[in-house]
């Protein structure tokens, strides 16, 4: 049977050759990982949105927005960079923002908790969870970004092959 790939099995490879274009692909993914500042005001608001919509009575569409946005908001961030947070290695993006997007993550799942668990507060107590949800979310974006971008361009530049 007929192989129809370009793959020349006469010519080696040279390790050299193919390390230095990995390595200059890398580069160019680390790059991409700067996100504008719109979009992490927007993913504050959205996490401020669902914790809110989360705690506050017959406010289930301000937890539907929030959700529904994130998730959009996730799906450009991976168009436009090209770098998912669903690869086979699950917690890779996360990993590469840490701490920052770790500690975000953390007071966001802190927020959603506290609504939850204390549902009888005053409204005042889950808009504040909310806000500092937002906020956090919002201030820890660009450090998270900038630690994925010294990860990413990084990684292969110290002969670190896993």
């Amino acid at each position: 049977m007929e192989s129809h790939s370009n793959d020349n099995s006469s010519q080696p490879v040279d390790p050299v050759a193919a390390f230095r274009v990995a390595n200059d692909a890398q580069a160019r993914m680390a790059a991409r990982v700067r996100s504008p500042w719109w979009v992490h005001a927007l993913r504050g608001l959205l996490v401020a949105a669902m914790v809110y919509g989360l705690g506050a009575p017959d406010s289930t569409g301000w937890m539907l927005l929030g959700l529904v946005g994130l998730i959009a908001l996730s799906r450009r961030r991976v168009r436009d960079v090209g770098v998912a947070r669903a690869n086979p290695e699950r917690w890779r993006f996360l990993a590469l923002g840490a701490p920052w997007a770790v500690i975000a993550l953390v007071v966001m799942v802190a927020a959603l908790a506290f609504v939850v668990i204390a549902q009888d507060e005053p409204l005042w107590q889950v808009g504040v969870a909310a806000g500092v949800a937002g906020v956090v979310t919002l201030a820890l974006g660009p450090p998270a970004d900038a630690s994925a971008r010294r990860r990413l361009g990084g990684e292969l530049g110290t002969g670190d092959a896993r």
